[in-house]
């Protein structure tokens, strides 16, 4: 196994990772819903953070393909903080098949490598409520809750074929 960061010839592959997560995730909440009809614009969107400065896209490569995605994002924030400069991890995903071979942790472990060289002085996720096994893999990882984030929708969320035109 290897872990690199993503390429531009990855992008194929990462929208089908990417896919898969938000599928995997559907169940949860209406928020991680998509347009499948929108693969264009989605894989434009993946492109178009792929090539930002800041975001890095970590990729697990197994003889089979690719095994797992990881996103990772620099920011900083106002410097009258105590924590200014926030390492974020967004999209996580192992495939199924190679989950529990430590994929997850050398993707995490990648990430913060790359987040403290940009100068990240903290660390920052989010995990679905529901998704318990993600709760323990990032409490292994030494995340700890610290607020609740909320959503409130103020539309319906739209159907399965609601593409808008």
């Amino acid at each position: 196994m290897i872990i690199r960061p993503a390429t531009r010839s990855d992008l194929p592959a990462v929208y089908r990772l990417w896919c898969e997560l938000m599928d995997a995730h559907a169940p949860y909440h209406p928020v991680f819903g998509y347009y499948r009809r929108a693969e264009v614009e989605l894989r434009h969107m993946l492109q178009q953070r792929l090539r930002e400065p800041y975001t890095r896209f970590f990729v697990a490569e197994v003889p089979e393909g690719l095994a797992g995605l990881l996103v990772a994002l620099y920011q900083e924030g106002h410097h009258g903080l105590h924590y200014k400069r926030r390492g974020y991890i967004a999209e996580t995903i192992v495939r199924p098949p190679f989950r529990r071979l430590g994929i997850g942790r050398e993707l995490f472990l990648a990430a913060r490598e790359w987040l403290q060289q940009q100068g990240a002085d903290h660390l920052e996720l989010q995990v679905a409520v529901p998704n318990e096994g993600g709760q323990r893999f990032w409490a292994a990882m030494g995340f700890a809750p610290t607020t609740y984030h909320l959503m409130l929708p103020l539309q319906p969320p739209p159907g399965p074929h609601d593409w808008p035109e």
